[in-house]
């Protein structure tokens, strides 16, 4: 049914909590939430939750965490594809919008998933009195007074598009900021996808390759081991530090290259969102 809409796309999850590296504020945050969609929550006059907005530097793990949601909370998660919506294809963008919201609506309770919300819905689009203010208007109406048991679960890179009145408490319960990985951070990434690629992390000396890996993000982290696995299946022998630390000595990570715009990312985020990460233990 939701491949018939055009513009929504039924997303089947594998991943679960424990394959998401870091990011233990949110995890917290969600495990609390697991139970709020059940009638025990509704007896107890509990109303679940409406949404959480993720935003940050792109490849630390937005993504992944939506789907994380889905497995963790055993809810269907259907994505939405904003480009379909203003594409034409499926009717005028606002009947087509309509359609996906009371569709999901049908199914509750689910997820939906609106991932780049900055594309579709933004301050740019509020004010140009186009197609999209109106679709950004109806978003916020019915964020602000839906009743069905639909969770939404966006996802934004560039934050300094999105409009005060998304980020709003009433619209999304929490909006976090998920940065790049710290020290202890990385080191769970590591250990998340060796062990997800049948490595035993315990061979590896994961804090020094924390240490080699200071400013890069999960994303990064992952292709290091992808293609140190090529090398080492290349050769014939099982995967060794050194073959990590080539792959390494030859990436340029992304804060390097788009340093200013990570700064600017950081700043904007101060003082509007909450991390997503634990701080680091003093």
């Amino acid at each position: 049914m939701a491949r018939k809409s055009g513009i929504l796309e039924y997303v089947r999850v594998s991943a679960s909590i424990n394959d998401v590296g870091g990011l233990q504020n949110l995890k917290d945050w969600l495990i609390k939430r697991k139970k709020l969609f059940s009638p025990e929550a509704a007896a107890a006059g509990i109303t679940p939750p409406r949404g959480l907005l993720m935003m940050g530097i792109s490849g630390c793990g937005k993504s992944l965490s939506v789907k994380a949601i889905s497995h963790l909370w055993n809810l269907p998660l259907f994505r939405l594809d904003m480009n379909q919506v203003y594409s034409g294809l499926y009717g005028t963008p606002e009947a087509a919008f309509h359609r996906a919201i009371k569709f999901v609506e049908a199914v509750a309770p689910a997820i939906l998933w609106i991932d780049e919300i900055e594309g579709g819905i933004s301050s740019v689009a509020m004010k140009d009195g186009s197609t999209g203010s109106h679709i950004f208007s109806a978003f916020l109406t019915w964020m602000q007074e839906k009743s069905a048991d639909v969770f939404v679960a966006a996802t934004a890179n560039r934050i300094d598009l999105l409009p005060a009145e998304i980020i709003r408490k009433g619209r999304f319960d929490q909006v976090f900021f998920i940065d790049l990985p710290g020290d202890r951070d990385r080191e769970e990434i590591f250990r998340v996808h060796l062990t997800r690629r049948g490595n035993d992390p315990a061979q590896f000396d994961l804090t020094l390759l924390s240490v080699a890996t200071e400013y890069w993000n999960g994303a990064e982290i992952e292709h290091v081991i992808e293609a140190a696995m090529v090398e080492a299946f290349h050769r014939g022998t099982p995967l060794q530090q050194d073959d990590l630390y080539t792959i390494i000595r030859s990436t340029v990570p992304l804060s390097r290259t788009m340093s200013e715009q990570i700064k600017f990312i950081k700043l904007w985020a101060s003082e509007r969102a909450v991390s997503a990460s634990a701080p680091p233990p003093s």
